[in-house]
């Protein structure tokens, strides 16, 4: 009310000039027309006075307007417009308190939503680059996502058309589009038809893809919300060709070992039952004592073979590495494999390097994988063939080269030759075994020794097997204190 007293003001004082001004009139002491022309005076000046204040207090207005500070004390009671100004002032700073609020929301959520994209870009890329086949049905049964080793389960709609169809699978959506194999397929229906009963099913299949087969495991789990709605099915799948070939090498070590135990055995057994019943003389009774005791000796390199291979990659035996000459463990390997040599009528020639190779190794470990390649290479190796025992120095290492011109090794089989319980098919019936021989030069080698070996082979020329070690002693040799010589 205070902010419109001038205005009030006004209104009275035109009230009381006209008043007067009809006083003048009635009471003739001037004339009329002096008296309209004294209100019209009055009247203008009072208007010109209230124009002029609202000009004043419009311009206050503007003045505020263009000052970032808005609100000025006592600003209510000198405007006119104060009261609506101040109102006005107040949704503005509501408003932009309000759109401060959003645009933090705003960010927050741009934040958000950022952090979320990059996650799931994240969990994408992860996913892409998975060694497992990952496939993402919706609850329609549609195909929403697949990863990079999916691609192999997938099939285009010609092939579909002409390989795959199959009206035994009630869930066909699930072959339109990005079509699936039936093996997959039909572990979709099973687990979505049947997904009361149980949250994943598994199935295992072989694929033959460009003339090579695998084997797969595939488990397709059934995907529910937190309302136990059903949002889709996940199907991963995983290569176990290699586990399945893991089984059949550990199925053929078994078999192997069972072989190599059952042989003299029976044998020992046989010349036991002859001993039993006495019909021996004394002379034929030693020749069976020292056939058993070959055999008992074969079965004792058999265990000690797995128990050693078994003790060494846990740890269990203890490494003793010490400064040696490389060529005398050579020597004392070869020695030892000669006899084997010289009864098939094969040349065994040993080349070794007229350098000093010192070298830091466990003496037993070292000549034990030295005098099984030897072994191999005698076994393997036709009567009247070669066997090379080589040595040399090259750069900082000591190389070993084993050479036969034995039956070789077929290429499929190279990457799989330092395998446990692996043995090259073509050469099972040539030679007795385990598989586990040269798993153990390997692992004497590159884990014992921080070396290398290498294998070359040809079918019916032979193979050369190469061993890199470390060359120099670490031990601290003891200098012996030479007296000075005394003059007499």
């Amino acid at each position: 009310m205070k902010s419109y007293s001038k205005y009030w003001f006004l209104v009275l004082l035109l009230l009381v000039v006209s008043c007067i001004d009809s006083l003048l009139i009635s009471s003739q002491f001037v004339s009329p027309v002096f008296a309209l022309v004294i209100s019209l005076i009055a009247s203008l000046a009072g208007w010109f006075w209230l124009v002029k204040t609202i000009e004043q207090d419009r311009d206050q207005i503007a003045s505020y307007l263009r000052n970032p500070d808005l609100i000025r004390p006592g600003f209510q009671r000198k405007n006119f417009f104060g009261n609506v100004f101040a109102e006005a002032i107040q949704k503005i700073e509501d408003s932009d308190n309000d759109l401060i609020s959003t645009k933090q929301v705003k960010t927050m959520l741009k934040a958000r939503l950022n952090t979320s994209l990059k996650r799931e870009l994240l969990m994408e890329s992860v996913i892409k680059h998975l060694d497992y086949g990952i496939l993402i049905f919706d609850a329609q049964h549609e195909l929403e996502f697949s990863n990079s080793a999916a691609e192999l389960f997938l099939i285009d709609q010609d092939e579909q058309n002409q390989n795959y169809s199959d009206s035994s699978l009630s869930l066909s959506k699930a072959l339109i589009n990005h079509a699936i194999i039936p093996e997959l397929a039909e572990l979709l229906t099973k687990t979505i038809e049947r997904r009361d009963a149980t949250l994943r099913r598994r199935a295992e299949f072989e694929l033959t893809t460009n003339d090579s087969s695998s084997y797969y495991r595939a488990v397709a789990t059934n995907l529910w919300d937190e309302n136990q709605s059903i949002l889709g099915t996940m199907i991963v799948v995983e290569n176990i060709g290699e586990e399945q070939n893991e089984k059949a090498r550990h199925a053929e070590f078994v078999s192997s070992v069972a072989h190599e135990l059952k042989t003299p055995m029976s044998g020992i057994k046989a010349y036991v039952e002859m001993l039993l019943d006495g019909d021996c003389d004394e002379q034929e009774a030693q020749e069976l004592y020292g056939f058993m005791n070959d055999q008992i000796d074969r079965l004792t390199r058999l265990v000690n073979s797995m128990l050693n291979l078994a003790r060494i990659e846990s740890g269990v035996i203890e490494i003793k590495r010490h400064d040696h000459e490389l060529n005398d463990i050579l020597k004392t390997a070869a020695d030892v494999i000669s006899p084997n040599a010289v009864e098939k009528d094969i040349s065994f020639i040993t080349e070794l390097s007229d350098l000093y190779l010192p070298v830091h190794v466990d003496n037993d470990m070292l000549g034990q994988a030295i005098i099984n390649l030897l072994s191999n290479a005698v076994k393997y190796t036709p009567n009247g063939h070669e066997v090379r025992l080589r040595s040399r120095m090259e750069d900082s290492s000591a190389v070993i080269e084993v050479r036969d011109t034995g039956m070789g090794i077929p290429e499929n089989s190279l990457p799989h030759i330092f395998d446990r319980f692996y043995r090259v098919p073509e050469n099972n019936s040539s030679a007795a075994g385990t598989g586990l021989g040269l798993a153990l030069v390997h692992f004497i080698v590159t884990n014992v020794h921080n070396g290398s070996i290498s294998v070359q082979s040809k079918v019916n020329e032979g193979t050369c097997f190469n061993i890199t070690i470390p060359l120099g002693h670490q031990e601290k040799k003891k200098v012996r204190q030479v007296a000075s010589p005394v003059n007499v």
